[in-house]
């Protein structure tokens, strides 16, 4: 089980991140909360938390999550036909 999201920084640019199962379980502990529960109980921060652990995951951040929202504008699932091409 995977997850790809988009996330679109103040500057413009946007990343595709690739949540993973790793990311997943972190988040469950985190949040004491099951992933299966997201499509009914999704939060903004959710989202934002899973994105930002995978990225610290591979290294592409090392700042805290809350220093990391602060340049973030918009989150949501990514667009599979674009990550394709």
């Amino acid at each position: 089980m995977r997850m790809q999201l988009e996330v679109e920084f103040e500057d413009g640019t946007k990343k595709d991140v690739k949540v993973i199962m790793t990311d997943m379980v972190k988040f469950e502990s985190e949040y004491n909360i099951s992933i299966a529960k997201l499509g009914q109980e999704m939060k903004v921060t959710h989202l934002l938390w899973l994105a930002w652990a995978a990225l610290t995951r591979t290294k592409e951040t090392e700042v805290d999550f809350d220093a990391w929202t602060e340049n973030v504008i918009s989150i949501g699932a990514a667009d599979p036909k674009a990550s394709k091409a």
